[in-house]
């Protein structure tokens, strides 16, 4: 990778979006040790009632909603709060609006109506990325990352939620104007375990330009 690569100097913040198993948290921490960039990453191993919901889905969605939403509006408050004299860019893999993806999905009418309600107070406060990256794969692609990681409370998890899930995303990215988006099929790539893959993504992530775009790798390089 040329050693001069250089995010734009708009690009403060950055968040790599993907659903379970798309490798979102392996290409931020790659990326936060490339550029030096303080990492903001998701509590899911903390989370209390995630193993139960994976297990029993109406009994504990909205705990673990809830416990999500508060958690992630702690992280990105503390980072606002907290300007990092050192690090010149902050990298999450997650962005705080996406959480509405799951809570429609996940919480019956009331608890959903209530759950809004505390979003949209959270939500005014929490600043917007400079640009999104989207890891898109297909289901099939997810599930065999998915085992392959080996999380012990993942293993519950339901083929067709991740199909539905899968299927929230895209529309939600495919609908997504708010900021700079690229979307990446990652389908055909292994960033984790290939170098070349990990500096072509990497690049294009750099390059992106304003608006959505689109990046479809020819494949992966072995």
């Amino acid at each position: 990778m040329d050693q001069e690569l250089k995010f734009p100097s708009h690009v403060n913040y950055l968040c790599v979006e993907g659903v379970i198993g798309a490798g979102k948290t392996s290409l931020c921490n790659f990326m936060g040790e490339r550029f030096g960039a303080r990492l903001v990453m998701e509590e899911v191993d903390e989370n209390p009632f995630l193993p139960k919901f994976y297990s029993d889905k109406r009994s504990y969605a909205f705990q673990t909603q809830l416990w999500f939403l508060l958690s992630r509006y702690k992280q990105i408050s503390v980072m606002v709060a907290q300007q990092d004299l050192f690090h010149s860019m902050t990298i999450s893999d997650y962005m705080f609006a996406r959480d509405r993806i799951f809570a429609s999905m996940n919480l019956q009418d009331d608890e959903l109506s209530l759950y809004n309600n505390i979003a949209r107070l959270l939500e005014s406060a929490i600043p917007r990325p400079d640009l999104v990256v989207y890891l898109q794969a297909s289901t099939d692609t997810l599930l065999k990352r998915i085992e392959k990681r080996g999380r012990s409370f993942e293993f519950n998890i339901e083929a067709k939620y991740i199909e539905e899930l899968n299927d929230a995303y895209n529309y939600f990215f495919f609908h997504y104007t708010a900021s700079p988006l690229l979307i990446i099929d990652a389908n055909d790539i292994d960033f984790v375990n290939n170098t070349a893959d990990l500096e072509e993504i990497v690049e294009q992530i750099v390059n992106a330009k304003a608006g959505t775009n689109f990046y479809h790798p020819i494949g992966s390089q072995k």
